[in-house]
């Protein structure tokens, strides 16, 4: 029986992560290009983005991470997050950890995304390992590099973004930007304009606000302490 030799492209600007090179100890051909979509593609139907605990905090709180989570679902009917670090810990660390598990229930529900945690890039590079493998038995076809669409898929990263805020969900999301008109006027609106809304009200006014104007805390990384040594 003939074994075929998996093949992952890989975005240029993950050759730093250790991924590729993990990628290859475990017997696959990896191909770097320039990715619009995606950070690896293990077939035509399949893509993967990765991000570390770090960056995921930081592009959910630019609204990034919901572009790029439209994106790739827009052009590979299975899309993968990758999200690699210290987890949970990182999410004991959070001012407010119900902002990631908001974060994740839209990816998940909205765009439809399926979404892996792993503690290091070895690990990271085994999910792909084992995805690329997989999708060889299916035997896909087709172009393995998607282009991106532009400017699709515009009003869904909208109300993605608004529906990310503390007690807001799409329904509410979609009063907001009916009302405000676009996402920088909803999240400049006041608590009382905010309270306004339908279905808002003053308490969920008041969190959003304190969610806003909250200061970003980046996770700091703890010192490990080194086991003691036989005298």
């Amino acid at each position: 029986m003939e074994v075929k030799t998996l093949r992952v492209i890989v975005d240029e600007r993950e050759r730093p992560s250790g991924v590729p090179d993990a990628l290859k100890n475990l017997g696959v051909r990896v191909e770097f290009k320039m990715l619009e979509i995606g950070d690896y593609v293990v077939s035509p139907n399949c893509a993967v983005e990765r991000k570390t605990d770090n960056d995921f905090l930081k592009s959910l709180y630019s609204g990034r991470l919901f572009d790029q989570a439209s994106r790739i679902k827009e052009a590979y009917e299975k899309a993968v997050l990758v999200v690699e670090g210290e987890f949970p810990k990182f999410l004991y660390e959070m001012e407010n950890p119900r902002v990631f598990w908001g974060a994740l229930t839209t990816l998940a529900f909205k765009f439809n995304l399926n979404i892996f945690f792993s503690a290091n890039h070895k690990q990271t590079a085994d999910i792909i390992y084992t995805l690329a493998k997989h999708e060889v038995a299916r035997k896909p076809k087709g172009p393995y590099v998607k282009k991106r669409v532009r400017g699709a898929e515009m009003e869904q990263l909208q109300l993605a973004i608004v529906a990310s805020l503390p007690g807001i969900g799409p329904k509410l999301a979609d009063r907001l930007l009916r009302r405000f008109g676009t996402v920088r006027r909803v999240f400049q609106a006041s608590i009382s304009e905010f309270a306004s809304i339908d279905g808002v009200g003053r308490m969920k006014a008041m969190k959003v606000a304190n969610f806003l104007d909250s200061h970003y805390k980046p996770v700091a990384t703890k010192p490990r302490q080194l086991p003691l040594k036989p005298p």
